[in-house]
């Protein structure tokens, strides 16, 4: 036995539904002897004839009619997987997983996801959060294909694909004695932040940050979202992207302090993969919208 293809399954299947041989061969474009063929093989498979010739008129055999449900399940599970191939080829099919640090999974990378989702919607999404660290390891266990992280890194085997640079600024609770000045000094800022959280946004940053409040003695780090609680409590200063600000400075929860002196800050993060292999076409659609929500909201 050579075993049953496609072709003699659609033959089977056309002839059933257009009742002649004839009919069956024009639609698939084959000669009327190679319907034939095609028939007689898939018969010889199935063990006996699935149609009776007699007559004007095809009638299934008892054999063809219990035959008949499973060819056509065959057929449509077979144009299903091609249509999948299809859509994975095209980026528009298959499963992303994606790593990213906590404070970078609002903002624009939220927009990018809205937007996949919208223009995919037949695409799995898995997004797992983690520090550099954690980022990396998913890299080289291959948990994960793209990653964002904070630059910058130290991994010589690890790719950038996109850079995304985000102005830090000074936020403050709304009640916050300083919000009620708008602009202030660095020693205003020094004195009366009570305290200024210090958030590890890169060696820069930080090291400005300790310098700020290393003569006041408070120095107390904090992840960002925690210092992003904090304010919302109503206690203390700190530098914030408008990522994760955003909402609280429109709803008026949180002000923007205008600081003399301050040096322009920013936290840059990376998105990056393993090597320089090509990636899957779904992985490639989702970096492709990255950089375009990116260019939206932030220079890169």
């Amino acid at each position: 036995m050579k075993g049953i293809d496609t072709n003699q399954l659609q033959t089977f299947d056309q002839i059933v539904r257009l009742g002649s041989f004839s009919k069956a061969a024009r639609v698939l474009d084959i000669s009327q002897p190679t319907i034939s063929a095609r028939l007689r093989q898939l018969e010889q498979e199935v063990g006996g004839a699935l149609l009776l010739r007699g007559g004007s008129r095809l009638e299934l055999t008892e054999l063809g009619r219990s035959f008949l449900p499973y060819a056509r399940q065959a057929l449509a599970v077979l144009s299903k997987g091609v249509e999948t191939a299809r859509l994975a080829e095209q980026g528009k099919r298959g499963q992303v997983v994606i790593g990213t640090l906590p404070t970078l999974a609002a903002g624009f990378f939220a927009s990018a996801l809205a937007r996949v989702r919208e223009e995919n919607p037949q695409l799995g999404i898995a997004v797992h959060t983690g520090h550099n660290r954690e980022i990396v390891e998913m890299l080289y266990d291959g948990f994960i294909k793209i990653g964002f992280m904070i630059w910058p890194y130290l991994n010589a085997d690890i790719t950038t694909l996109l850079e995304v640079e985000e102005p830090l600024f000074v936020a403050v609770p709304a009640a916050h004695p300083l919000a009620q000045r708008g602009k202030v000094t660095l020693e205003e800022l020094k004195e009366e932040a009570n305290p200024f959280w210090l958030i590890d946004w890169g060696h820069e940053v930080k090291g400005w940050q300790t310098l700020l409040i290393r003569e006041l003695g408070t120095e107390i780090e904090v992840p960002p979202q925690t210092a992003l609680d904090l304010l919302l409590r109503g206690q203390g200063a700190a530098l914030l992207t408008r990522a994760m600000a955003g909402r609280a400075l429109m709803s008026g929860e949180l002000v923007e302090l205008q600081v003399d002196g301050m040096p322009k800050l920013s936290r840059k993060s990376v998105l990056v993969q393993l090597g320089r292999d090509l990636l899957p076409p779904a992985v490639e659609e989702f970096v492709r919208l990255f950089r375009e929500e990116a260019k939206l909201g932030y220079n890169s």
